[in-house]
């Protein structure tokens, strides 16, 4: 083996381990860590603002400014997140109002035209402006539609 071929290979068994540092998870386990955090504060009568960011903060830390690691540190929560709206919406709509249930379907092409337009110009700034650039914003936009969103399920069910 050439020395060039060594340093080839010593350099991606370094990155595959860095990568596996920066992304240690799995969907269940950082599922558990966000549905945790909103059940407590559910309990305290919290918005549920401090849940955001739970997994890809501390996945982005380890990923030491590496912006492929930081954007999959953001996708792990992200899926989390998009999950988590998926079933307010519903709840949302299993409220029976119809005029609500209609204002949320109307909602979303809006909130969805704010995101997509918005979130890609974090891919054109200066790099760690925003960890996970894109991905982060989506994110972080998803998570708080969702915090609305099951606000506004826990009122329409309290009946």
């Amino acid at each position: 083996m050439t020395m060039r071929a060594i340093i080839i290979l010593a350099s991606l068994v370094i990155a595959a381990a860095a990568a596996a540092q920066a992304q240690p998870s799995n969907a269940t386990t950082d599922s558990k860590v966000i549905s945790d955090c909103l059940k407590k504060a559910d309990d305290a009568g919290d918005f549920g603002s401090a849940c955001i960011g739970l997994v890809a903060t501390p996945c982005t830390k380890k990923a030491e400014n590496d912006i492929a690691k930081s954007k999959a540190c953001a996708q792990r929560e992200l899926t989390v997140w998009t999950a988590l709206g998926e079933a307010a919406a519903k709840r949302v709509r299993a409220g029976g109002f119809k005029d609500i249930s209609t204002a949320l379907t109307e909602s979303d092409k809006g909130w969805t035209q704010h995101r997509d337009k918005l979130c890609p110009v974090f891919d054109k700034i200066e790099p760690g402006f925003l960890p996970g650039n894109a991905v982060y914003c989506r994110m972080q936009t998803t998570a708080n539609r969702v915090l609305l969103l099951r606000k506004l399920g826990d009122a329409v069910n309290e009946h």
